[in-house]
């Protein structure tokens, strides 16, 4: 059983704390806690004039309107931050330590990514290129990584070359053309991005500089190389971190936390700590409605006892094999442990198999192996918010 410690709910309104004692505990909080916002420790922060933020905190563009702003980060809530405030007539300058691929919302200008992202012939693209989920076990898939991937790392190339023309992006100290491989890149710093920041950069609305920050000033941020930036306000856009505080000392233990996340069988149970389970919390897909709603039906079957899951032993040879499959080609990031991505239908197929569903959702073979699939063909898996009110509430 799972007790709880309940304070400051709507019911006994911040008063005496009071214990729940339950039967499974499921963990839904999102990807990142929010308690948690990570800000590099720079030096003379306290010497600093201005005003230093998280990116989650930029929620009004008076904060930043005629200012020198620095925006630290190179992910989208950077590029998103960024080229927000250069809308107000802000002075800004994006500061990235690195370079990273962004993806056109259109590739080719013709082609919705969601053609590529969420079909079957893109997940063959890609698992032809870094191989398959490992727990999936598809042996034709396999087959075909071990056979195709030479051809796959050029195709790769070209695609590279292809984004780095769209976003006028193929030479210089902000393209990643050449210096990081596009397919890993995505798993460590995914963005699908409009031609917003290109315009802003071409237009001198942002500077987007390379470097890393290293103290603060009165009135600047300063930079390792000995450069030094005009800063009114600062704006991190450097991530969060996990919180696993709400559990216990031993139960921590159990869970195995590693620098890059929380391995789990499924990306959704743990082996060691039986009735706690992870729903849209260690788990990253594009697709989060379809990725949580599957998720979550997998959960109640598997503690409904109507999938046959293998021992604890099986399931930690499972986790350790993705553990390692993961760690020899994606970034080193604190999220790795969850990222499924681009390997998100294969991994619904796995969900599906274990539920005794059904896996090809689509209504013939060819928009099988080239439409996106979408939250509508799960129709059945995930029940409409309605019907599982009305399935689940008590007889009158």
């Amino acid at each position: 059983t799972w007790t709880f410690e309940i304070q400051g709910d709507i019911d006994n309104n911040g008063e005496q704390a009071r214990r729940e004692t339950f039967d499974y505990c499921v963990v839904s909080t999102g990807l990142y806690s929010n308690s948690k916002k990570f800000i590099p420790e720079l030096l003379n922060r306290d010497q600093f004039k201005g005003v230093v933020i998280h990116s989650s905190e930029f929620t009004d563009l008076s904060q930043v309107e005629g200012k020198n702003v620095v925006v630290v980060g190179g992910g989208k809530s950077a590029v998103d931050c960024a080229v927000e405030a250069s809308n107000t007539g802000a002075k800004v300058t994006l500061l990235s330590r690195q370079p990273h691929w962004a993806t056109p919302r259109k590739i080719a200008n013709l082609i919705p990514f969601q053609y590529v992202f969420l079909s079957r012939l893109g997940q063959a693209l890609v698992v032809g290129y870094r191989g398959t989920l490992p727990e999936a076990d598809l042996t034709h898939m396999k087959f075909w990584n071990r056979l195709g991937w030479p051809l796959m790392a050029g195709a790769f190339k070209a695609v590279e070359a292809l984004f780095g023309a769209q976003f006028g992006n193929l030479t210089g100290k902000t393209s990643p053309f050449l210096k990081k491989d596009v397919v890993d890149d995505f798993y460590g710093y995914a963005q699908v991005l409009d031609y917003s920041m290109k315009e802003a950069v071409k237009n001198g609305k942002v500077n987007w500089e390379m470097g890393t920050c290293e103290s603060f000033g009165e009135n600047s941020l300063k930079l390792r190389d000995g450069k030094e930036i005009d800063a009114d306000v600062v704006i991190f856009a450097t991530g969060f971190q996990k919180d696993y505080n709400i559990f216990s000392d031993d139960v921590k233990s159990k869970l195995d936390i590693q620098n890059d996340g929380l391995y789990l069988w499924r990306h959704t149970v743990p082996a060691n700590v039986p009735n706690l389970g992870f729903v849209g919390s260690e788990l990253a897909v594009i697709s989060n409605i379809s990725g949580y709603g599957v998720q979550a039906a997998w959960l109640g079957k598997f503690w409904a006892n109507e999938i046959d899951a293998p021992g604890v032993e099986k399931m930690q040879q499972d986790i350790e094999a993705s553990k390692s499959w993961k760690r020899e080609w994606m970034p080193t990031t604190p999220s790795r442990a969850s990222l499924v991505l681009l390997h998100q239908i294969h991994f619904y197929d796995l969900l599906l198999k274990d539920m005794g569903l059904p896996h090809f959702r689509k209504s013939n073979p060819l928009a099988e192996a080239f439409m996106p699939y979408e939250s509508a063909d799960y129709n059945g898996v995930i029940a409409p918010i309605g019907q599982a009110i009305k399935d689940t509430a008590p007889e009158a």
